[in-house]
């Protein structure tokens, strides 16, 4: 029985070595044929939108894994001032640091004194917006 199936083993692949492989288009008589040509374009296209499709999802799910961030510096809030300006508070230890950004320039607009933002302000707010006006309220009050 396990010589019959080495026979058949040796016999099937002895006929899969002499099979001419096919190749999209090679039994067509003119390689410039409409046949062949629309095969290839439909074939690059499917291509070119697989990559598409694979570039969309990486870029979606870059951020899929969360925050680890472990160090002291952490962005709190942020908010749109522009076409391409940012206010970003961030906590850097236990100091809180009002930063503007552009492009390529970053600038400290305000270094807040130990005790000026609690820890519940930042995290009870629902947006910049709120916990930058409560503080301007209370340093004009002051």
């Amino acid at each position: 029985m396990h010589k019959l199936l080495n026979l058949f083993l040796v016999f099937v692949s002895s006929l899969a070595c002499s099979a001419e492989p096919v190749m999209p288009g090679s039994k067509s008589i003119d390689p410039m044929s409409t046949a062949n040509l629309a095969q290839w374009t439909v074939g690059l296209i499917f291509v070119l939108l697989m990559i598409i499709a694979i570039a969309w999802v990486a870029k979606r799910f870059a951020g899929f894994s969360g925050n680890r961030h472990t160090g002291q510096l952490k962005i709190l809030s942020g908010i749109s001032l522009g076409s391409r300006e940012k206010a970003l508070l961030i906590r850097a230890g236990q100091q809180y640091i009002l930063l503007g950004v552009a492009p390529g320039r970053v600038e400290n607009l305000h270094t807040f004194a130990a005790g000026e933002i609690s820890e519940e302000t930042t995290q009870t707010s629902s947006g910049f917006q709120e916990s930058l006006q409560k503080m301007m309220n209370k340093k004009q009050a002051e």
